[in-house]
């Protein structure tokens, strides 16, 4: 087969790769005669091997035109692809030596993103199941609201993909996925994967990537959420340093803080006073002292609500976790 019938047989092993709607667009682009001699062409393929069909998409994204220009009757494709991704990928080994997928590490951010807002969300979400953690976070929050969401679904639902499909997608993608290790059959990196991405983002991005996700798919969303931590007791309450408790005095109902008091420690008792300016303190040792019977009852429910009360201004921000030692977990 010479190069020219050679080259023109890859444009269309590519063109049936394509979902329809990409491949028409593709042909869009062509002129007429050009478009009709590719379609005869993809006519003709019949079954297409594997193997070649990954082969043909890997040259068409490492060097772009698959056919020389300036044939007659040959048909010109370039890679849709951003001239500096471009550059990048031609600097990489023809060789399949494992570092194929390395560019997309060392790709610019801008650049890469453009370049996966035009693929299925299919492709995108097994190039992101095989990217580092920190990387696929910051692509997925650059991606726009609809596709960033239905990546996030597929992600999820690698693990229960067809086995033969997610190899199809591995063979047809080998310029971004040709890394040493293969995706197990009928195993993918699923929720782990998502939950290790969002994990690795800076909370703003994680909390706009879920705030978006919620809008999209509710219950995939839910269960990323991280698990409700256990209430605090008022016991946690004695681990606060002076800068949280005055925090908490500020907002805490006077009544509330004496029932709550009455079955305090003393020297928590003592921390809290010294923390308030002269005339609230006495009143305060004044009423401890002349404290009369009290239901058990009514003070565990006052203990609680102080540390419920506690619990909101951490998670508000009010207190910074990091100055509350045990509520830095708990919270």
């Amino acid at each position: 087969m010479n190069h020219a019938l050679r080259s023109i047989r890859k444009a269309a092993v590519l063109l049936a790769s394509l979902e329809p709607s990409q491949a028409e667009e593709l042909l869009r682009e062509l002129s007429p005669a050009q478009a009709d001699a590719l379609r005869r062409e993809v006519d003709a393929l019949g079954s297409i091997d594997l193997a070649e069909r990954g082969d043909v998409i890997q040259e068409f994204v490492r060097v772009g035109p698959l056919l020389p220009a300036g044939n007659p009757a040959g048909i010109e494709l370039d890679a849709p692809l951003p001239q500096s991704m471009t550059a990048a990928m031609s600097a990489q080994p023809a060789a399949r030596d494992g570092r194929s997928f390395q560019f997309l590490h060392d790709a610019g951010l801008p650049d890469l993103v453009a370049f996966l807002e035009r693929e299925h969300p299919q492709t995108v979400a097994v190039v992101l199941s095989h990217l580092p953690a920190s990387r696929a976070a910051e692509i997925l929050a650059q991606l726009s609201n609809e596709l960033q969401a239905d990546v996030a679904r597929r992600l999820v639902a690698l693990d229960s993909a067809d086995p033969e499909v997610v190899r199809e997608v591995e063979q047809g993608l080998q310029a971004w996925l040709n890394t040493p290790r293969e995706m197990p059959s009928g195993e993918g990196p699923g929720i782990a994967a998502l939950v290790e991405i969002l994990g690795a983002a800076v909370p703003s991005a994680r909390d706009a990537i879920l705030s978006n996700l919620s809008r999209h798919d509710r219950t995939l969303a839910e269960r990323l959420e991280p698990p409700a931590p256990p209430p605090l007791s008022f016991a946690d309450l004695t681990h606060l340093d002076s800068t949280a408790l005055s925090v908490v005095l500020r907002h805490a109902n006077d009544g509330l803080l004496r029932l709550a008091l009455a079955d305090a420690s003393p020297g928590f008792v003592e921390q809290v006073v010294s923390l308030l300016d002269a005339p609230a303190a006495a009143a305060l040792r004044a009423a401890l002292r002349s404290w009369g019977p009290t239901r058990l009852a009514d003070v565990e429910e006052a203990q609680r609500q102080l540390a419920e009360l506690v619990g909101q201004l951490v998670r508000r921000g009010e207190i910074a976790p990091d100055l509350c030692g045990r509520l830095s977990i708990a919270v």
